[in-house]
C-alpha cells in the first residue's frame, strides 16, 4: 500500500531503533533519512519508466505566425510517446501527398440519399519519424507550389535550419529536435495562423517530482512501495548505522527482478517487431518504414 513520506521514515527509524519522530524535520537523522528515500526514489524513476509518471497533456505552441508548424516539447516531460491533433477541417483540409486514403480516424461516414459526406472532425494521429527522414519529406516539397511555405528554426546556439511545410492540410508528420521543438510537415491556414496547443494531444513520460513534506506521496504503485522502502532501509542502515542490512538487500534483490519481470511483460515488442525487416520500402522512398508499420498496425 501507499506511504507518505513521515510513514516510510517512521518506519525506517524504527528498523534503526531511532529516536521516534512526528515530523522528518524533527531530528537531524529524520531528515537524512528522508533524504535517502528521496535518492532512492529518482534511483528507481531513471532505472525503470515507470507507467504512473505517464499521462496525456498537451504540446506548447509558438503562436508566430512565420512559424506555424513548429511547438514546443512541455516543461518537465522526458518523453513523448505518440501525438495526435485535432482535424477541425471537416473536407480533410487539402488532399494527401498520395490521394490514396484520407484519414485513419473518424471513419464511421454516414450514407444519406445524396451519398457519402465528409469526416466529422475529430483528432487524428500525426506520426512520429526520425530528424533525417523528416527532413527527407520536406525538402521533397516543391517550394514553387502555393501550398508550400518554408520557416526557419533559430537553435539556441545561433544557427538557423530552414523547414518546408506545406500550408493547407492536416499534419501528418513531425518530428522532435533536442528534446525541445516538434517540426510538423503541415497545418491547415483555413483553420488557424498558426498549430494550436488546445488541438494537440500527447501521451507523455514526464519526469519525477520530490516534495520533502510529511504528507508527500512518492508517485509509484503499491507494489513498488516495498522496493523503495527496502532500497531506503539498505542504505540508510549502510549510510548512518555502517553496516549492511541482509534481509533488506535481499528484499531489494526480490523486488528488482519483479519489477524487471513486469517491465518485459508491458513494454516487450511483438514477435512482428523482434523479427527483422526483409519487406518492401513504404511510400515514402528508401529507408522509409512501410506506413503499416508507422501506423503501428503490427502492434496488438
Amino acid at each position: 500500500m501507499k506511504q507518505t513520506l513521515l510513514q516510510l521514515t517512521q518506519d525506517i527509524l524504527s528498523d534503526m531503533s531511532s529516536d521516534e519522530v512526528n515530523s522528518i524535520g524533527d531530528t537531524p537523522e529524520a531528515m537524512q533519512v528522508a533524504t535517502i528515500i528521496k535518492h532512492k526514489y529518482f534511483d528507481i524513476c531513471s532505472r525503470v519508466p515507470l507507467p504512473e509518471l505517464e499521462q496525456l497533456t498537451q504540446l506548447d505552441p509558438s503562436l508566430d505566425p512565420t512559424s506555424p508548424v513548429l511547438m514546443y516539447v512541455p516543461d518537465g516531460v522526458a518523453n513523448i510517446k505518440w501525438i495526435k491533433y485535432f482535424n477541425s477541417n471537416p473536407v480533410g483540409g487539402g488532399e494527401t501527398p498520395d490521394n490514396d486514403y484520407q484519414h485513419d480516424l473518424n471513419t464511421d461516414i454516414s450514407q444519406d440519399a445524396g451519398g457519402f459526406t465528409n469526416a466529422p472532425p475529430g483528432y487524428q494521429e500525426v506520426i512520429i519519424i526520425p530528424n533525417k527522414m523528416f527532413l527527407d519529406r520536406v525538402i521533397a516539397f516543391n517550394t514553387d507550389a502555393d501550398n508550400v511555405a518554408t520557416f526557419t528554426l533559430d537553435d539556441t546556439n545561433g544557427t538557423g535550419f530552414k523547414f518546408n511545410y506545406m500550408t493547407d492540410r492536416q499534419p501528418e508528420y513531425c518530428t522532435i529536435i533536442k528534446n525541445m521543438y516538434i517540426v510538423f510537415d503541415c497545418y491547415d491556414n483555413t483553420q488557424d495562423s498558426t498549430l494550436q496547443g488546445s488541438k494537440s494531444m500527447a501521451q507523455a513520460l514526464w519526469n519525477p517530482t520530490w516534495e520533502m513534506k510529511d504528507n508527500f506521496i512518492p508517485n509509484l504503485a503499491d507494489e513498488q512501495f516495498p522496493l523503495l522502502y527496502n532500497e531506503a532501509k539498505a542504505a540508510a542502515f549502510f549510510d548512518l548505522k555502517q553496516t549492511a542490512h541482509q534481509l533488506a538487500l535481499k528484499e531489494t534483490e526480490r523486488g528488482w527482478s519483479t519489477v524487471q519481470k513486469n517491465k518485459a511483460v508491458a513494454n516487450r515488442p511483438t514477435y512482428f517487431n523482434e523479427l527483422p525487416n526483409f519487406g518492401r520500402y513504404g511510400r515514402g522512398g528508401y529507408g522509409v518504414p512501410s506506413y503499416f508499420k508507422l501506423r503501428g498496425f503490427d502492434r496488438p
